[in-house]
């Protein structure tokens, strides 16, 4: 079930009731209280605003809290590849909770209404609706508030170190709150690490940080996203006509500096198949269309080259996990190849991109020879990129 845009007056009514929780919130002493009580989760919290006898684990308590039920994971980093990062995380919290699955909020572009479709451990998908949408801006907080508020939600993780999903989380009257955050947040959080979540590392070793500090196992099995059997089956029989091996190309990027071009990947598919024959895919959205043209004019419109643009989610899943080899930029479809068990060769010549080439031992990372830089990617050598599909040694 996604968030669904309500009619105005409706959006009226509930940005007023949350300014008035906001009121209410700021002006109750108690909870601030509570909210601040730093004594570990297991333990009773007998400060003596909480000395009802409260846990220090959240509002437990409280009367309005024996009605409260589901547990809201908020991941709000918008691709593909960013959820498939933090996949064995909610993972991790739905074998924690007593719930046994969990509900997640993130952005529309992750595409997770189609990678988590089936999962028993997802109960749903909400959209968070930002820039552009109904949650940008201070009433699109508010909405956000009372969006929250009316799902009533036990609890909530965060898997992110922005303050405004805290302070929502809060205000909305969701009395377990868990989250990586930092200085006068973690006032806001009932379960939190010992020691505060280091701001330096990346942000899924921020996320392992916190949950191991709660004493949640992450796990990171190979494969972590498997294709549906049906739509497996479907894509054998769709491309039975294709010989083997399959070599899949990822060529989208979500950045300019990503991308190593059509021109290098025209070379790299005159090259695959000069040396293993077999089949090459070409993976993209709809911004690598006429792309994809290009390569297949240079390969000579050839049968064995196929451009699979614009595809359902589901269905490049099976293709990844149908393939012998990946080869991409450093991009969502990378990251989702390495989950599929694919051994993936990854383009990186940027320095952004080195936390993400040690990420998995499923990705086999190429460099440039020149080093990393703004413009590096550009600078691999189609050479280089063969040499490390060798290495795979998945060709023979």
């Amino acid at each position: 079930m996604l968030f669904a845009l309500p009619p105005a007056a409706a959006d009226d009514h509930r940005l007023a009731v949350a300014l008035h929780t906001f009121g209410d919130a700021l002006g109750n002493r108690r909870r601030l209280w509570q909210a601040a009580c730093r004594r570990p989760r297991a333990t009773r919290c007998t400060c003596e605003p909480c000395a009802s006898g409260t846990t220090a684990r959240g509002f437990a308590g409280m009367s309005e809290a024996a009605v409260r039920r589901g547990v809201l994971v908020i991941q709000p980093l918008p691709g593909i590849g960013d959820m498939v990062w933090h996949l064995p995380h909610l993972l991790a919290i739905a074998r924690y909770e007593p719930e046994g699955r969990v509900s997640v909020l993130t952005k529309p572009r992750s595409l997770s209404d189609q990678l988590l479709a089936g999962l028993p451990e997802v109960a749903e998908i909400l959209w968070l609706e930002r820039k552009p949408g109904r949650h940008d801006g201070w009433r699109g907080f508010f909405r956000l508030v009372a969006d929250l508020r009316t799902r009533r939600y036990r609890k909530l993780w965060i898997l992110h170190d922005s303050g405004r999903y805290l302070v929502a989380g809060w205000l909305a009257g969701i009395p377990q709150r868990a989250g990586i955050a930092s200085g006068w947040q973690r006032l806001l959080l009932s379960d939190r690490p010992v020691e505060p979540v280091p701001r330096n590392l990346h942000t899924v070793e921020r996320a392992d940080w916190l949950l191991r500090g709660l004493s949640l196992e992450v796990r990171r099995p190979i494969p972590l996203v498997a294709p549906d059997t049906t739509r497996r089956g479907a894509i054998r029989v769709r491309f039975a006509a294709c010989p083997r091996p399959w070599l899949v190309l990822g060529i989208g990027s979500s950045e300019p500096f990503k991308q190593w071009g059509a021109e290098n990947f025209s070379a790299l598919v005159a090259a695959l198949l000069e040396r293993w024959r077999g089949s090459c895919f070409l993976l993209g959205g709809q911004a690598e269309y006429a792309m994809a043209g290009r390569i297949e004019q240079a390969a000579g419109e050839r049968e064995t080259v196929v451009a699979l643009i614009q595809q359902p989610l589901q269905e490049v899943i099976a293709v990844l996990a149908e393939a012998q080899v990946f080869i991409g930029n450093d991009t969502g479809m990378l990251n989702l190849a390495a989950a599929c068990g694919t051994a993936s060769v990854g383009l990186f010549g940027h320095p952004l991109s080195a936390w993400v080439a040690g990420s998995s031992p499923c990705i086999h990372p190429v460099y440039p020879e020149s080093g990393l830089s703004s413009d590096g990617v550009r600078h691999i050598r189609v050479t280089a990129v063969l040499e490390a599909v060798e290495r795979t040694g998945l060709l023979r």
